[in-house]
């Protein structure tokens, strides 16, 4: 298997998450969207993340959503790199840069690597735990219940089973690797797998479409589910309460918290060196680990 084991699929438990029907789960996490992505302000950003890690440890799928947000460590990495080196904010009115090495690292520019983390970062984590928490069937019957047009309904049930499908079917195709005495671990023994994973997907789509087609799907009348999901004046207040808070964060979050009316950090030279050695390391290390897996494969 290539690296550690990471499922983006519904995690089975019992905990409230869980429980919570899933249109009230969106309901925060539509808007919440919007607000991380128009707030520049780190601390309100860094308020949403800790909230969706609260989110993740009440639900207990804090394992499995660490596992997927390692993964956007080198991206993590390249930002700050990139941020503080040339940092677009501040144009030619930065102000002195703080010398590592060769290189000028600019405050401003962490600044901004910071509040890009955090919006993606925020986003990702509330993201992932309410996909955790939230099986497909359950989303379509909820959806369906609102009376959401089946081919909508179906185009957001498949698009959240399709990722764990992948990922399934390159575990399968490297599983088989191995067997034939293959290269089935690390970057190099991916590439291989890119023809084999891209048929399976193929054949499923067809075996997709002739299923739906025996089915009479996109036929007239009343639609029928064995999937109930039950919900109740707890569901409905949790989803009221997250699009009436989310959205008055994000008005307030637009005039308050904007790129214009925030102020950049300041960091000391040993912090702002120590995040631009923590990005470069990074950074480089997985460009090496890549080409070295090429070479080698």
């Amino acid at each position: 298997m290539y690296g550690p084991s990471v499922s983006v699929s519904h995690v089975r438990g019992t905990s409230w998450m869980h429980r919570l029907d899933p249109v009230a789960k969106f309901a925060w996490l539509l808007p919440a969207g919007i607000f991380c992505f128009t707030t520049y302000s780190p601390l309100p950003l860094l308020a949403v993340f800790l909230f969706s890690i609260g989110i993740a440890l009440t639900s207990k799928i804090i394992r499995p959503l660490a596992k997927i947000l390692v993964i956007f460590t080198p991206i993590t990495a390249s930002i700050i790199v990139i941020q503080s080196l040339a940092p677009a904010i501040c144009g030619d009115h930065c102000a002195t840069p703080i010398p590592v090495g060769p290189f000028s690292v600019y405050s401003e520019g962490l600044s901004h690597a910071i509040s890009l983390m955090l919006r993606v970062a925020s986003f990702q984590t509330m993201a992932f735990a309410l996909i955790l928490t939230t099986h497909p069937s359950d989303l379509f019957a909820s959806l369906a219940r609102m009376r959401v047009p089946y081919l909508i309904n179906f185009m957001i049930s498949m698009t959240l089973q399709l990722v764990p499908v992948l990922q399934r079917e390159v575990q399968l195709v490297l599983a088989a690797q191995r067997s034939r005495g293959m290269k089935g671990t690390g970057f190099g023994s991916i590439v291989p797998s890119f023809v084999p994973v891209a048929a399976g997907a193929v054949e499923r789509v067809q075996q997709l479409a002739i299923s739906l087609e025996s089915r009479a799907f996109g036929s007239a009348g009343v639609k029928t589910s064995y999937r109930r999901v039950p919900s109740g004046p707890f569901d409905l207040f949790i989803g009221i309460l997250g699009i009436a808070t989310m959205s008055a964060l994000t008005v307030y979050g637009l005039a308050n918290w904007g790129q214009s009316a925030s102020t950049p950090l300041q960091f000391n030279p040993l912090v702002a060196t120590a995040m631009f050695l923590f990005g470069i390391i990074v950074f480089v290390g997985v460009i090496f680990i890549a080409i070295r897996a090429l070479i080698t494969s």
